[in-house]
């Protein structure tokens, strides 16, 4: 379906930067010039661009003493640093220049130089500020003759990654220059693994946890003015959203949960995110050339509809890869850090049991070919832990205030429960597509997290949308069309209209699962009348797919007709 984009909005504020004492201050445009000049002045124009990875947790995770770990045991690399966190009251920018201020070597590409983004949030009015000192940072060390291994933006707790991501992809195909000399490269979050249950069972929003905005007394009028941090939304909700978008999860102070504890978060950490690699850490020592070394990433290099495929696509192959990291504090040389690489790809030797599997986290992908009716799809999501679900017989929907994701794990769910809310409190995540009946060009997003759920428009499905607004012209030549192309597979007159919904639970009854939702789809009655209604509201589908190929159909005059 077709996705809004977002494109780089506020101004271009100023920002300081400190090197050697002194305090730059970035300029309030782009610096055109110095990005062709050091672009031409590499050898065959096309110099190495530098990687840059971006920084997400809530506040209290642990990104600054990663950050503290790495401007520490850096080992001679030079690093670029923005820190960006309005929570904290950029309490995080004093204690990196603690760390750095003293160590700031411009020309011997020793040391780190870092850029605090004032009052800022990359994901809002700052990001034309944060695009700008990461232009600031790019001509220090032109002028100083090195070359950054790596540029590092600490994300606000509250900012949301796929925003930023989304705002530094629509950036690039605008062609700002500072991606002459950048590129995104990795996605990394820091999770609070004490706190992970409690943060994902909340029903309330960012606003309503302090703790997550770091407001006090000093600072209460501050934050009250801080119109544009999205703090309505849900915490669970944001909570997902730092996990899924990334490509490295770093689970920290896993001195401080037991084993089961851990098992189980790594398992649903998984789950969330069957892409990324997760690493198990205390204190924020990770192996740093493994989080911070590598080169373009999935998640990095990804948009929201491809989110939802690669999670549709991991849990039909049954949960993805798995990959898990335990970081032991180990003299060095070694390590001590272990990589458990559960693929499940049908090797011959034994099967080794994940930890998901440990624990009864499971996967699964509802996959039908009809739409939903509206009133009965209501009456479903009214049975999910979704606190403001309501139905005919009720105001609210009470059992949700009980529901908590460690009584889920530990099997202590309220037993006098009927058998349908049962059944599905037992999910902890679902997404993905989802065809309702009055909504028939339309796709929608189905997203539920914990107590949270909201289902939002993505755009026309693409059998309804002309050739010529499909990614590249629908050339089949284009992997992004060959991607949209496999979502006809098995397709009949209806296109790429379908229900993808990806399930993600503990101790789910899949069959059962499904039995609720196939209720909810139109009988085949109900789809002919609806079916014959639309060909009377809507010009007939302007393409379909054969061999591969998106192919355009002739345009006829609809006759208009209500679908309700």
């Amino acid at each position: 379906p077709l996705r809004p984009s977002f494109g780089i909005c506020g101004s271009l504020l100023a920002c300081p930067i400190a090197v050697q004492g002194r305090t730059f201050r970035a300029a309030s445009s782009p610096f055109l010039p110095f990005s062709r000049a050091l672009s031409s002045s590499a050898p065959g124009g096309a110099p190495a661009k530098v990687p840059v990875s971006l920084l997400s947790g809530f506040l209290g995770s642990g990104k600054t003493t990663l950050m503290q770990e790495l401007l520490t045991n850096k080992g001679g690399l030079k690093v670029g640093v923005v820190v960006n966190d309005v929570a904290s009251v950029n309490i995080d920018a004093k204690l990196i220049r603690e760390r750095s201020s003293s160590g700031i070597q411009t020309k011997s590409g020793e040391g780190v130089e870092f850029v605090e983004l004032e009052n800022g949030c990359a994901c809002c009015d700052a990001s034309g500020e944060l695009l700008t000192c990461i232009e600031q940072l790019m001509e220090i060390a032109h002028v100083g003759g090195y070359r950054y291994d790596r540029i590092i933006i600490e994300m606000s707790g509250v900012a949301e990654p796929r925003n930023v991501r989304a705002e530094f992809h629509e950036a690039m195909r605008e062609g700002h220059p500072v991606f002459d000399l950048v590129e995104l490269s990795t996605m990394i979050t820091v999770v609070d693994s004490p706190h992970f249950f409690r943060l994902y069972s909340s029903k309330n929003d960012v606003a309503d946890h302090e703790e997550l905005l770091g407001r006090d007394e000093t600072h209460a009028e501050r934050f009250e003015a801080m119109k544009w941090v999205e703090v309505e939304r849900k915490v669970v909700d944001l909570l997902v959203e730092q996990v899924e978008c990334s490509d490295m999860i770093v689970l920290n102070k896993a001195d401080r949960v037991d084993a089961a504890q851990m098992g189980t978060l790594k398992g649903i950490v998984s789950a969330l995110n069957a892409d990324a690699d997760v690493f198990e850490c205390q204190f924020g020592k990770v192996p740093l050339q493994e989080v911070f070394g590598r080169g373009a990433c999935k998640s990095a290099l990804s948009d929201d509809d491809e989110d939802i495929r690669s999670a549709v696509r991991a849990a039909k192959q049954g949960g993805g890869h798995g990959h898990a990291h335990a970081h032991e504090h180990a003299p060095a040389p070694e390590h001590g850090h272990s990589h458990a690489h559960d693929h499940g790809h049908g090797h011959e030797h034994a099967h080794v049991e994940t930890a998901a599997e440990k624990y009864g986290i499971s996967t699964f992908v509802y996959s039908r070919r009809k739409p939903f009716h509206p009133q009965r799809l209501l009456d479903l999501v009214a049975l999910l832990p979704v606190k403001s679900a309501t139905r005919a017989s009720w105001i609210d929907h009470m059992p949700a205030e009980n529901w908590q994701l460690d009584k889920l794990v530990e099997g202590r769910l309220n037993p006098s429960m009927e058998a349908d809310l049962q059944t599905m409190h037992t999910v902890v995540r679902s997404k993905g597509f989802v065809w309702v009946s009055t909504q028939w060009q339309n796709a929608l997003y189905w997203s539920h997290a914990g107590a949270h759920f909201e289902m939002a428009p993505l755009g026309m499905w693409w059998a309804a949308t002309k050739k010529g607004l499909w990614p590249d012209g629908g050339l089949a030549e284009s992997l992004e069309v060959r991607k949209v192309v496999e979502e006809f597979e098995g397709a009949g007159e209806f296109g790429d209209r379908r229900q993808e919904i990806v399930f993600i639970g503990v101790g789910m009854d899949r069959a059962r699962i499904e039995r609720l939702l196939d209720a909810c789809l139109l009988t085949d009655e109900e789809l002919a009348s609806v079916a014959e209604r639309a060909r009377t509201a809507f010009p007939p589908d302007p393409v379909e797919v054969r061999g591969g190929e998106v192919l355009e159909k002739a345009e006829e005059e609809p006759r208009v007709t209500n679908l309700n």
